[in-house]
């Protein structure tokens, strides 16, 4: 209350009202208009609304002396029976419903109701006719209601250059004016006659529908019985008008009454019987002949061949245009725009109830009207091949406004705002336009011929509980297959949303599903949904191989199917125990129940579902830490200490004969280019696939020709790692034997590479050595950096291989081995090829190319000799054993290394360290911007 102006004498007025309140709550007396009227008497009382002041004074013998006059103020503001005053300021508006249900529900299922709902402007409710506290008797002469008042209650909306007429599109034009000239009119107001018709007669009072409702009651369908409300005996009346034929076999085979008798014109005479299409062709078969609107010039010429050869032919001008008007010199004056409805009156029907019907009824400009798809004039049959509404030419008909810029985007919001482009570049578009296969699905096979609505209408074809049908009409089969897999959308009964065919296929840019790029689309499509599932999808095999671009790769349709999804307790689910090995064997022909055992969604972040593979992988992750960790330490302190050596050092080039000792063997070398060259093949394509998802992994595996060259590449590099691991081991057999030693002696003596005790002090004193507490030790034939090179090869040849062997042949593994050890093996191979490409590209090439003394590389790999000075520097303590046991002299050469061999010895070199660089560089990128 305190938002009303009160005068200050009603201040005690109010103190009284909240009394009364407080004394009809507790069940004193009842709440009576009077304590209303305490306060809403005043002619001054106003509430602010919209910032406006509105006055909410009631005049009360105006209530008293009207049809309500006993009605209380709370029956029909239930709001205001409060206990603690005052009421609301806002209440909801009067619901007159609650006792009138039956006009309620008329004029809900009527176009006003339904205009009201939608908030649209100028949709009239109760008060607009019968008024609000003034409602009188229908047969009180001061109703608004009253029979004489009728066409002038309607008329405030209905007549010409009124907001309603000018806002939305009325088919009918001037008709308070032209009932006031009818037949029904004057009786009305000259002969004062209140038995004529007046617009509720023909309309009805509530239950108000347009004629294209095959409801109404102005319906061709029903107005024969509308009319003969008063008019009775109209067959019998019409037996010798109408070809001596019964009145109305057929709705529009007969002329319905509104045919003859324009609505709001209804005249003796008939219409249809005094204009001729000759007397049209008069003037509209000239050339000339036109109108201009808004400035344009538009030709109202008309072919009398348009007439007589198309679907119109047996029709007569004035059927279409029946609001002419024979009083007039040119008849046609009146005319204005054709309704269809006269005669397809279902159709028609069916339009205005779709988003079409709706915006042309709001009168937007670019909402199609029927001579906008069917033609004017030249009205052809949908099976004439020259028909805009030709199957084929369909597209092209409703791509003229759903297009880029098209008249269909300009005044409404659509998701779709290229749909003729995309459907053209579609399947069903291309087999329209490049086969001409009229059985091709064209817009109104999904949209319907003239039923069109948003997709978020339920009663729209596109609705996606109605998508399934809509496709099914043509796909059948699949439909059938969709509607029993656990994504059919008729089990939505728990609110979840299930995915349509529109959810995977799209709405108009369906691709082939078996080009490349609906196979792309489709494992992106599944993970919209199933997001965890997609995501431990793209770490296995498959979903790396998918994400580098082979489409032959299995995706989810591969294994789930792709209509008939069903859970994998379901015995017809293609993953069921039933099933499984068939649908594997699609691939892998070799298949059995243990290869089923891999964990095809597994993920090692989940320790409690798969705890086996929870710690592999952190097993492996500790062993990355743990080497690098140690090792990169290593470096750091070695790192000053070297730079130092390479200053005292002083290093120059050395040119022509110099004495060199031979450190490597010819079969040493050769192996170690072996080594060269499969670890960077192995190295580029295995971290291509373990992170696949990084944009320059897919870049290389199309500069290397695709995911199954890169594959054969990679087998190609584990066959030479397999080759050259053989020959080695033949090899360090044969030198036992050469040697004479015992397995013992040969394994763990002092020239071994395996470690020892003195590799142990070589270690203490060097971290001595690093940070200035010792002299650099005197080192042997190996450093203890070297034998852990040596022997990390070895162990990484013989895991590495061993877990890639099981990738590349799981069938014969599972055979003999679980189906989740693939899992595991997948883990230990991708997490140990990391480890040993990281080590042997970072803390490999410090130890022997990039520390100071040796950069910017050591050559002795590729020529086999180093400088005899150099290595009695390095290994002095082996240079004395060589010189005590004499065989130092069986190794010292003095020759000369040519410049080209030392040329292609760097160019060869220098190519793999930068291929390493670059490796790990894009490593440590993926690292820290992706995941592997």
């Amino acid at each position: 209350m305190d938002d009303f102006y009160l005068p200050k004498m009603k201040r005690f007025i109010v103190a009284i009202i909240c009394l009364l309140g407080i004394l009809s709550s507790t069940g004193l007396f009842a709440q009576e208009d009077d304590v209303c009227m305490m306060c809403h008497d005043d002619p001054y009382l106003t509430k602010e609304v919209n910032g406006k002041a509105q006055s909410v004074w009631v005049d009360l013998p105006i209530i008293t002396n009207s049809i309500h006059g006993k009605v209380t103020c709370i029956e029909c503001h239930p709001e205001a029976a409060v206990e603690d005053w005052p009421h609301p300021e806002t209440m909801q508006p009067v619901n007159c419903g609650n006792c009138h249900e039956q006009a309620a529900d008329k004029y809900n299922r009527g176009i006003h109701g339904k205009a009201h709902r939608k908030q649209a402007r100028y949709a009239p409710d109760c008060k607009e006719c019968h008024g609000k506290h003034d409602i009188l008797s229908h047969t009180n002469i001061n109703s608004r209601t009253y029979k004489m008042n009728i066409p002038v209650l309607c008329g405030r909306c209905h007549r010409e250059g009124a907001p309603v007429a000018r806002t939305y599109q009325i088919t009918e034009h001037n008709i308070l004016e032209n009932y006031s000239q009818s037949i029904h009119g004057k009786g009305l107001y000259k002969s004062g006659l209140i038995v004529t018709a007046t617009c509720n007669d023909c309309h009805g009072n509530h239950l108000i529908l347009p004629h294209t409702n095959r409801l109404s009651s102005i319906s061709l369908k029903n107005i024969a019985a509308t009319c003969m409300k008063c008019h009775a005996r109209i067959e019998q009346v019409h037996t010798k008008v109408i070809n001596e034929q019964l009145w109305e076999k057929k709705p529009g085979a007969i002329p319905a009454c509104t045919d003859c008798h324009p609505p709001h014109i209804v005249n003796i005479q008939n219409i249809v019987e005094s204009i001729s299409d000759r007397s049209c062709l008069v003037c509209h078969e000239k050339k000339d002949v036109h109108k201009i609107v808004e400035g344009d010039t538009i030709s109202l010429q008309v072919d009398v061949n348009h007439l007589t050869n198309w679907a119109h032919n047996n029709i007569t001008c004035v059927k279409c245009h029946s609001d002419v008007s024979a009083k007039k010199y040119r008849p046609c004056e009146t005319a204005g725009k054709v309704d269809c409805s006269g005669c397809h009156a279902e159709i028609s029907e069916i339009y205005m109830a779709s988003g079409h019907g709706a915006a042309y009824l709001e009168g937007k400009e670019s909402a199609p009207y029927c001579t906008d798809c069917h033609g004017t004039h030249i009205v052809k049959a949908k099976t004439d091949e020259t028909s805009p509404v030709y199957r084929l030419s369909i597209p092209k008909l409703c791509g003229g406004c759903h297009k880029e810029n098209g008249r269909a985007i300009q005044q409404t919001v659509l998701k779709e705002v290229d749909a003729y482009h995309d459907y053209s570049m579609s399947v069903h578009g291309r087999s329209m336009t490049q086969k001409g296969l009229i059985s091709s699905a064209v817009c109104i096979d999904c949209h319907t011929a003239h039923f069109m609505l948003k997709d978020s209408d339920e009663r729209s074809s596109v609705y996606p509980q109605n998508i399934p049908t809509t496709c099914g009409n043509c796909h059948k089969g699949i439909y059938n297959e969709y509607i029993r897999s656990d994504h059919s959308i008729a089990k939505n009964n728990d609110g979840q949303k299930f995915p349509t065919c529109t959810a995977c296929h799209s709405a108009h840019l369906i691709s082939e599903i078996d080009k490349d790029e609906f196979m792309n689309e489709i494992t992106h499509q599944c993970g919209l949904c199933h997001k965890h599932l997609s995501e431990s999808y793209m770490d296995t095999y498959h979903g790396k191989a998918y994400q580098l671009g082979y489409l032959k790769a299995a995706r989810c349709s591969d294994c789930h199917g792709a209509h008939s999804n069903m859970n994998v307790k379901d015995p017809n689910s293609a993953v069921g125990y039933d099933n499984i090995v068939a649908t594997c064997q699609k691939c892998h022909e070799d298949a059995n129940m243990r290869f089923t055992g891999f964990l095809t969604h597994a993920t090692h972040h989940n320790r409690d579902k798969y705890p086996v593979l929870y710690f592999t992988f952190w097993g492996m992750s500790s062993l990355l830490i743990a080497v690098f960790g140690f090792f990169g330490l290593h470096t750091l302190l070695w790192l000053p200490r070297s730079l130092r050596e390479r200053r005292r050092k002083n290093l120059k080039p050395h040119f022509g004969k110099v004495v060199y000792i031979r450190r490597f063997t010819d079969s040493q070398r050769i192996t170690h280019v072996f080594v060269i060259l499969s670890f960077v093949i192995l190295a580029l394509t295995g971290m291509m696939l373990k992170f696949a998802n990084m944009q320059w992994a897919r870049h290389l595996v199309d500069l290397l020709g695709g995911v199954e060259m890169a594959g054969a590449l990679h087998r190609l590099g584990a066959v030479v790692t397999f080759g050259y691991f053989v020959f080695h081991l033949f090899s360090l057999i044969k030198s036992k034997r050469k040697m004479g030693f015992g397995w013992s002696q040969f394994i763990f003596g002092k020239h071994s590479l395996l470690f020892n005790r003195q590799d142990a002090k070589d270690f203490w004193a060097s971290m001595k050595w690093f940070v200035g507490r010792g002299e650099r030790p005197n080192y042997g034939r190996w450093t203890y950096w070297e034998k852990f090179d040596y022997l990390a090869v070895f162990w990484g040849v013989a895991i590495i291989g061993f877990t890639g062997l099981v990738l590349w042949f799981p069938e014969m593994f599972t055979k003999f081995m679980p189906g989740w050890l693939i899992n595991v093996a997948q883990i230990i191979h991708s997490d140990e090829a990391l480890l040993a490409v990281g080590f042997i590209f970072t803390i490999h090439f410090f130890n022997t190319h990039f520390r100071p003394e040796s950069f910017p590389m050591d050559t002795v790999i590729f020529t086999g000799h180093v400088l005899l000075e150099e290595y009695k520097a390095d290994r002095p303590r082996d240079y004395e054993e060589l010189e005590k046991s004499g065989k130092l002299d069986e190794l010292v050469v003095e020759m000369e290394i040519p410049k080209e061999k030392r040329r292609i010895v760097k160019v060869f070199g220098f190519v793999f360290l930068f291929v390493g660089f670059l490796l790990i560089a894009l490593i440590i990128y993926s690292l820290l911007f992706g995941s592997s």
